[in-house]
């Protein structure tokens, strides 16, 4: 039983904050690795947030603020504790410069060979809020990809929300954004 939560805002452009919370519990077989700020550049604050817990032979590592440049907060928090083998990747900011808010939120619980994948702000310019989240619960082979603001421009809010639940070899795929340029308030919201 493999479980793996990878979330990444690669490359992107913003001016506020930049938030990004992941939850895994009851895992075999996975790692936790946290890196913030990796050669970012923020006027605004920088959190991260990993819990992992009942996991065993697991691995947490926390890089913070790597050849960074930012005027305001970067605060990072890692919890690990009786860990199995597990596995929870979050990269947050790399190679982005932000003034706005990125939020993403990224939840795994009881998955089996089940995989959730979130990437925020890529190649993006934003000077509105970008939120993300992404919830996957008992899953078997299940897979949920979510991708927001690949090579976009927009002053307004860009919002995702993808859940699944219960899934057999079920995959839900969301993009929002590409190569758009809007003002207006865009929201894509898929539940199977």
């Amino acid at each position: 039983m493999s479980e793996y939560v990878s979330s990444q805002p690669a490359d992107g452009s913003s001016a506020g904050d930049q938030q990004q919370e992941s939850s895994v519990s009851s895992q075999s077989g996975a790692s936790t690795s946290s890196q913030l700020g990796t050669d970012s550049s923020s006027a605004g604050d920088q959190q991260q947030e990993s819990s992992v817990s009942s996991q065993s032979g697991a691995s947490t590592s926390s890089q913070l603020g790597t050849d960074s440049s930012s005027a305001g907060d970067q605060q990072q928090e890692s919890s690990v504790s009786s860990q199995s083998d597990a596995s929870t990747s979050s990269q947050l900011g790399t190679d982005s410069s932000s003034a706005g808010d990125q939020q993403q939120e990224s939840s795994v619980s009881s998955q089996s060979d089940a995989s959730t994948s979130s990437q925020l702000g890529t190649d993006s310019s934003s000077a509105g809020d970008q939120q993300q989240e992404s919830s996957v619960s008992s899953q078997s082979d299940a897979s949920t990809s979510s991708q927001l603001g690949t090579d976009s421009s927009s002053a307004g809010d860009q919002q995702q929300e993808s859940s699944v639940s219960s899934q057999s070899g079920a995959s839900t795929s969301s993009q929002l954004g590409a190569d758009w340029r809007q003002e207006v308030h865009s929201k894509v919201a898929s539940v199977e």
